[in-house]
């Protein structure tokens, strides 16, 4: 009589037959963002243009900010994290059904507002959240965690803020605030991710060519990281103060530092440069957040928001998922030309969407083509995924 395989073959086995959607545990998650990201964007565009005022029983302006801060986002940081959870649980990651249902609950928190009542829409905006942290508390009971922590913290924050956001997404004033709360979450773990991977990837880089490489994670860091969050909170609660503007501003000059530490202009890997790229615009997000509060006021507050969102947040997720679908997974590995193509034209699209509040004259033609060239992106970076090269092991 055979003996039962072991726990780990047995693993290894579900993950090979689990389908290539589902092998890998970032792939329906990236694969999903990718798909809404590209969709959502123009969509709002076309209804911003043509006077559609609401959808799924939010405003259009809402559910436009709700989707991306509280659908995309979710679904780019889980993936990331269950592609690390080997890293302090020592176990494969995430694969198959519990993936599957995971996806389904993603996919019909983006589906079901739109047609349910308030309650059900409410529970739809909770439970991918819900599930993704009870999946990282299983992790963190099997082994203690060494990075965790961050999902631990910040995905019960962001259901909160997106229930929190539908509830109120008829007050204009409290809407926007929980949405800029849930993009400062995303640039706190840009700058605490960003720190680590950057300065790791680029010493890689450079140090093959035989160039001088970045200083490892130390206290500059932890010191920047110190400053950030109260400025984070700062301008998520009162953008246009002049707590914002000074603690916006120190943080400007501090980011600017720090990525200068790491050298990225001699990076001539695109997946690495696209990561520096995507830190710029938070540099230049917290410079401009400074400028656009009192006293100064010197340029459209909503001008440091759209650097945020379609210049860091929109570079930096690509280009973390790009160098994982590209490098890492099972079954099929994303084709890093179109992965290339994809960041640069995310890249023209925030440059588009950040110029637009600021030259009033050209603000329609300027949103119509920056949602042209984001919807261009995000298409060619799913393409990337569904036609990349089979995995070799």
């Amino acid at each position: 009589m055979s003996l039962p395989p072991s726990p780990s073959l047995a693993a290894s086995r579900a993950r090979t037959n689990a389908g290539w959607l589902f092998a890998a545990s970032f792939r329906p998650l990236f694969v999903g963002a990718s798909a809404l990201a590209a969709a959502s964007v123009p969509l709002w565009v076309f209804m911003f243009l043509s006077g559609v005022s609401e959808v799924g029983g939010m405003p259009s302006m809402a559910w436009h900010a709700h989707e991306m801060v509280f659908g995309f986002l979710p679904a780019v940081m889980a993936g990331y994290l269950f592609s690390a959870t080997p890293n302090w649980s020592g176990k494969l990651p995430a694969s198959g059904r519990p993936l599957a249902l995971l996806f389904a609950i993603w996919v019909a928190g983006r589906l079901v507002p739109l047609v349910a009542p308030l309650p059900v829409a409410l529970a739809a905006d909770a439970a991918f959240s819900l599930a993704v942290t009870a999946a990282l508390l299983r992790e963190a009971r099997l082994k203690p965690p060494k990075q965790s922590h961050h999902g631990l913290m910040l995905f019960p924050v962001l259901m909160l803020a997106a229930v929190a956001h539908r509830l109120v997404a008829q007050d204009h004033e409290l809407a926007t605030t929980l949405a800029r709360i849930g993009v400062a979450v995303a640039v706190l773990l840009i700058s605490a991710v960003g720190g680590r991977l950057l300065p790791s990837l680029t010493r890689n880089a450079l140090a093959a060519r035989g160039e001088k490489v970045p200083e490892p994670y130390g206290r500059y860091d932890v010191f920047v990281l110190v400053l950030i969050f109260p400025a984070l909170v700062t301008w998520a609660a009162a953008p246009a103060s002049p707590a914002a503007a000074m603690l916006m501003g120190a943080s400007a000059v501090l980011q600017a530092i720090r990525l200068l530490r790491w050298r990225g202009w001699l990076v001539r890997r695109v997946d690495v440069a696209a990561l520096h790229a995507g830190y710029l615009w938070l540099v230049v997000g917290t410079g401009l957040a400074a400028l656009a509060a009192e006293p100064l006021a010197l340029v459209p507050p909503d001008v440091a928001l759209h650097v945020f969102t379609a210049g860091a947040i929109g570079t930096m997720t690509m280009a973390v998922m790009a160098r994982l679908s590209t490098t890492r997974g099972v079954g099929m590995r994303a084709s890093a030309s179109l992965c290339s193509f994809a960041l640069v034209a995310v890249n023209l699209a925030a440059v588009a969407r950040a110029a637009a509040p600021m030259l009033a004259d050209g603000y329609v033609a300027l949103l119509v083509a920056s949602a042209v060239l984001w919807a261009l992106a995000w298409t060619a970076f799913l393409a990337a995924q569904l036609m990349g090269s089979p995995d070799r092991p």
